[in-house]
């Protein structure tokens, strides 16, 4: 059998699939070239047929990282069209992934900064989490309104603030996750969104 023959787009996938464990595995800094390239099957030269240098694999690895999380976005919110089941099963998926991505969190948050500060990766790098912030802003506060003029939340809240705090949770569950392994970012999660639509959501007649 003949080896399978990659086209450009598949393979500079192949190399970002590669990138993304050898980089959780060790580090940013730990990591060269060449690992990634042995990861991958590939030799050392071919990663420098896509990618112009190690940070810029790394940045393609957060948007990687990122867009997979959007697309399971979309599929809660296409599977559920209610404000409430909404906001219940976007705070499930922020569990499942902080759960799913604990050995990441160090290459996805903490080396990403050190690798950006001083790069010339460092304003690609802040613009393109400052949008990833304001889309999940965005979207949450457009449950939230769209809740709100269903009549499923209470009216004095305001969107876009409460958004900005639910939003700001995602983080920090997972900086303790990563922290304390004891801690169940699901069981966590559960308990939050009872307290929060006991807080936000109508009462039932």
């Amino acid at each position: 059998m003949s080896p399978r023959v990659f086209d450009r787009e598949e393979k500079r996938q192949l190399l970002i699939q590669a990138a993304a464990r050898v980089f959780a595995e060790q580090g940013f800094s730990s990591t060269r070239v060449s690992d990634i390239a042995e990861r991958a099957g590939v030799a050392k030269g071919t990663v420098y047929e896509y990618f112009t240098s190690k940070e810029e694999l790394f940045f393609a690895v957060f948007e990687r990282t990122n867009q997979q999380i959007r697309d399971r976005v979309d599929g809660v919110m296409i599977a559920h069209p209610s404000a409430r089941d909404r906001l219940q099963w976007l705070f499930r998926l922020g569990a499942e992934i902080v759960a799913e991505q604990r050995e990441l969190y160090p290459m996805m948050n903490l080396d990403f900064w050190v690798t950006a500060r001083g790069s010339a990766l460092e304003e690609a790098f802040t613009r393109s989490l400052a949008d990833l912030y304001r889309e999940y802003r965005e979207l949450a506060a457009d449950i939230i309104r769209q809740g709100q003029e269903t009549g499923e939340f209470r009216s004095d809240a305001e969107p876009g603030r409460l958004a900005t705090v639910l939003v700001s949770t995602f983080d920090g569950l997972g900086m303790q996750y990563w922290l304390d392994e004891a801690i169940e970012p699901k069981r966590c999660n559960e308990d939050f969104i009872l307290a929060l639509c006991h807080g936000l959501c109508q009462e039932e007649a």
